[in-house]
């Protein structure tokens, strides 16, 4: 899908030159209403006008017709996968110039340009580590450009939050808190306000899909927001956040609805048992990283499931929700545990050997 507009390059090309609409339409032998029309996007300049004009602006014919090229939504998520496979089997940075040049071309088809910077900033850490500070900030650029020119507010707001993220990535929390610091007002919750909106409406079927997207989000943000908590708990809160994630995933089967969701939650869990001083609750959260990690959970997707039943169109929409070839995710998995120095505490413990032994099976 091509979008042009002509009318905004007239009028900004007839006022440079200091015209009117009477003079242009004279010098092509039209009517002053066409060139108004023109103008005002009623209609577009028979095609036979097109080099006449371009010449008269002394630009070119791709300059004149503001031609603005877009991707489609299938054809995004499809280009975002093989962009996914390529950094297994290409250089970094041959892919990262044909993100470059992929960006160039269509500048202003805001969906694919957001989901370059996506992908620049979930492949930033299998680079050299010198390169990854240019990486980050090159990414920050796109979703900054991205808020200042698009006018979509649902891209606007994912390129507002991936901003935060890169600042997180950066190292510029100063950056973080001036940015988000005045979105923690009381949450107007927007999906129920629509579903009971399709309920008064009739629409019975998308208001059943509009709550369980709206239960299906709230949960996966419930658990992401007791694991920050759980990052600054002391012992006893620690075990009663614990807990209290682990119901929360037995009753909504979270290893397999959202097992990205609880290999973080395992991650952290294990790590804070260990500042504490608890090597066997470390161990204990281990082996549910260990065993989730080794399951048939691959490729991590965004799916749902047998209670969670109305969320294919959602994720039509958004794509498949691969971030990341298999490769690189079981290769960051593996490395999450050995190469953190903290897991050094259990290198003498024998089920922490056999645990990594088990996980090292990713890499094969």
């Amino acid at each position: 899908m091509n979008e042009l507009n002509i009318a905004k390059t007239l009028i900004l090309k007839r006022k440079e030159k200091g015209i009117t609409q009477d003079e242009l339409a004279n010098y092509i032998g039209v009517s002053k209403a066409s060139v108004s029309k023109w103008e005002t996007g009623q209609s577009y300049p028979d095609i036979t006008f097109l080099p006449q004009l371009a010449t008269y602006f002394n630009i070119t014919v791709d300059e004149l017709i503001c031609y603005e090229p877009q991707m489609m939504k299938e054809d995004i998520n499809k280009l975002y996968n093989k962009l996914c496979k390529d950094f297994t089997v290409k250089p970094f940075d041959e892919v990262m110039d044909e993100i470059r040049e992929i960006i160039k071309k269509y500048y202003s088809c805001f969906p694919l340009i957001f989901r370059m910077g996506l992908l620049i900033v979930n492949h930033y850490d299998i680079v050299d580590e010198k390169k990854r500070e240019l990486l980050i900030s090159e990414a920050l650029e796109i979703f900054i450009r991205i808020q200042e020119t698009c006018n979509d507010i649902d891209i606007c707001r994912q390129a507002k939050s991936m901003e935060a993220t890169c600042y997180i990535l950066l190292n510029q929390p100063i950056q973080v808190i001036d940015l988000l610091q005045n979105s923690n007002f009381p949450m107007i919750n927007e999906s129920i306000l629509l579903a009971q909106g399709q309920m008064m409406n009739g629409q019975m079927d998308e208001a059943r899909e509009t709550f369980q997207l709206g239960a299906y989000q709230n949960l996966i943000s419930l658990v992401q927001n007791l694991v920050g908590i759980l990052q600054n708990a002391d012992k006893l809160q620690m075990k009663e956040i614990e807990r209290r994630i682990l119901a929360i995933s037995d009753i909504f089967e979270l290893d397999t609805l959202s097992p990205a969701i609880m290999l973080s939650s395992y991650l952290t869990q294990t790590q804070i048992n260990l500042i504490h001083g608890d090597n066997e609750g470390a161990i204990k959260s281990l082996r549910k990283y260990v065993d989730l990690a080794t399951r048939d959970i691959y490729p991590i997707i965004i799916h749902g499931d047998d209670f969670f039943n109305k969320l294919d169109r959602w994720i039509s929409e958004i794509g498949t929700g691969i971030t990341r070839d298999d490769t690189i995710v079981k290769a960051g998995i593996v490395a999450a545990i050995k190469n953190n120095p903290m897991f050094s505490l259990l290198s003498e413990n024998k089920e922490y050997k056999f645990l990594i032994e088990k996980l090292s099976l990713l890499e094969e």
